[in-house]
C-alpha cells in the first residue's frame, strides 16, 4: 500500500510555545514525543524516511536516526513550517523515483497506521491529494502525489500544505477524530496527551 510513497516527517520546529525543554523530546508515558510520532507505519514497506529536523538539533537526529530515518537538516527552522516542507519535499523529488509522499509532524504522536491507510484508499481511487480534516480544519498527515511535488517544494514561511492542497481538483479530505490529530504545542497539551494515554 506505501511500497510507492516516500514518508516525510517535519520535525524541526522551534518549540517556542512549549516553555523550557524541547518539546519533542519531552517523555510521553516512556517515549518521546517524537519517536511516538515517528512510529507511523514502521511495519509498512515504505519507499524512503525521511525527516527534517534543525542543524543543531542533535537530540532529534539521533532519535529519528534509531528508527532508520535519513535526515535532512533545515538550516533556518525560524523560517517556518512551508520552509521546512520545501525542503524535505526537495530531498524526496530529487533522490527517490517515490510516486506520493507522506507529510507527517512531529508533534502528532496519536495517529494510527489505520487512519493513514485511509489516506492511502483514498489516492488509490483517484485523488490527486488527501489531507486529514476534525473539526472543518485540514491538516497533515497529508498525502500528495508527485505531480505536485514541485509547488510543494516552492512552499514558503508558515504557509504548509493546505495552499497547494486547494488547488487541487482531485481532492479529498478523510475524517479523523480529534483526539487522533492532537498535536503537542504546550506543557498542558502534553499532559493532556499523558491523561489520553493512560485512561
Amino acid at each position: 500500500m506505501f511500497d510507492r510513497t516516500a514518508v516525510l516527517l517535519l520535525a524541526s520546529g522551534l518549540s517556542s510555545r512549549f516553555g523550557t525543554g524541547d518539546k519533542l523530546m519531552a517523555d510521553l508515558d516512556g517515549l518521546p514525543v517524537l519517536a511516538r510520532a515517528a512510529g507511523a507505519l514502521a511495519n509498512h514497506p515504505v519507499t524512503r524516511r525521511v525527516a527534517v529536523v534543525g542543524t543543531d538539533q542533535t537530540a532529534r537526529r539521533a532519535c529519528l536516526e534509531t528508527l532508520s530515518f535519513e535526515i535532512v537538516f533545515n538550516p533556518a527552522p525560524e523560517d517556518g513550517q512551508g520552509r521546512t516542507l520545501a525542503i524535505g519535499i526537495e530531498h524526496v523529488r530529487d533522490t527517490t523515483e517515490a510516486d506520493s509522499v507522506l507529510i507527517l509532524l512531529g508533534d502528532m504522536p496519536f495517529v494510527t497506521d489505520t487512519h493513514l491507510e485511509g489516506l492511502a484508499d483514498a489516492l488509490s481511487q483517484g485523488a490527486g491529494a488527501v489531507m486529514s480534516e476534525t473539526g472543518g480544519r485540514l491538516s497533515p498527515p497529508a498525502l500528495f502525489r508527485r505531480d505536485h511535488f514541485n509547488q510543494l517544494a516552492a512552499v514558503t514561511g508558515d504557509r504548509g500544505a493546505r495552499q497547494i492542497f486547494a488547488g487541487i481538483p482531485a481532492r479529498q479530505a478523510v475524517a479523523a477524530a480529534p483526539d487522533l490529530l492532537m498535536d503537542i504545542d504546550s506543557g498542558l497539551d502534553l499532559q493532556r496527551a499523558e491523561e489520553l494515554l493512560n485512561g
